[in-house]
C-alpha cells in the first residue's frame, strides 16, 4: 500500500502482500544487469536484512519519506498515523529497519522498540530493526 501527501511518501506492506514484496526471478535478474559488479553486494545486503524479518504476521514499514523543503510539517507523521492505525485495527504489529540513528527516537515516540543493530556486509550502513506492538484503539 502506498500513501502519499503533496510533499511526502509512505510504502506499507500488508501481511497478505509479504509474498508479493519479495522480488521474482526476473527482478532479481534486471537488478542485477543494472547494479553490475555491484550486484553481489546489493544480494549480500539484502539477505543481510531479510535475516531480521519477523515470521509472524505483521505490517512492514518499507519507505516513508519527505520532500526536504517540507520536512518538520508533519507530513511523514500523518503517513506513520494512517498505516499505524490500519496494523492496529488489525491487531497485527509493525515492524521497520531504520538506517539513520537521528530517526530512532522519531520512531520510539510513536511506540517502536529497537530490537537490535545489524551491520550491512559490504560496508553499508547499520540498520536497526524495530517492532511496534499493536495497540487497542483509543489506547
Amino acid at each position: 500500500m502506498c500513501e502519499r501527501t503533496d510533499a511526502a511518501a509512505a510504502f506499507w506492506v500488508a501481511p497478505e502482500g509479504r509474498e508479493k514484496a519479495v522480488p521474482d526471478a526476473g527482478t532479481v535478474q534486471e537488478l542485477q544487469d543494472i547494479l553490475g559488479d555491484r550486484a553481489p553486494v546489493f544480494r549480500a545486503a539484502v539477505e543481510a536484512a531479510a535475516e531480521h524479518s519477523p515470521k509472524e504476521p505483521h505490517w512492514y514499514l518499507a519507505v516513508v519519506g519527505a520532500d526536504p523543503a517540507a520536512r518538520g510539517q508533519g507530513h511523514g507523521s500523518a503517513l506513520l498515523r494512517s498505516g499505524l492505525a490500519q496494523a492496529d485495527a488489525a491487531g497485527l504489529p509493525v515492524y521497520l529497519e531504520s538506517s539513520k540513528p537521528d530517526n530512532l527516537p522519531f520512531y520510539e515516540h510513536y511506540g517502536f522498540e529497537v530490537l537490535g543493530e545489524a551491520r550491512l556486509p559490504g560496508g553499508g550502513p547499520a540498520l536497526w530493526p524495530m517492532r511496534r506492538a499493536p495497540r487497542q484503539a483509543g489506547a
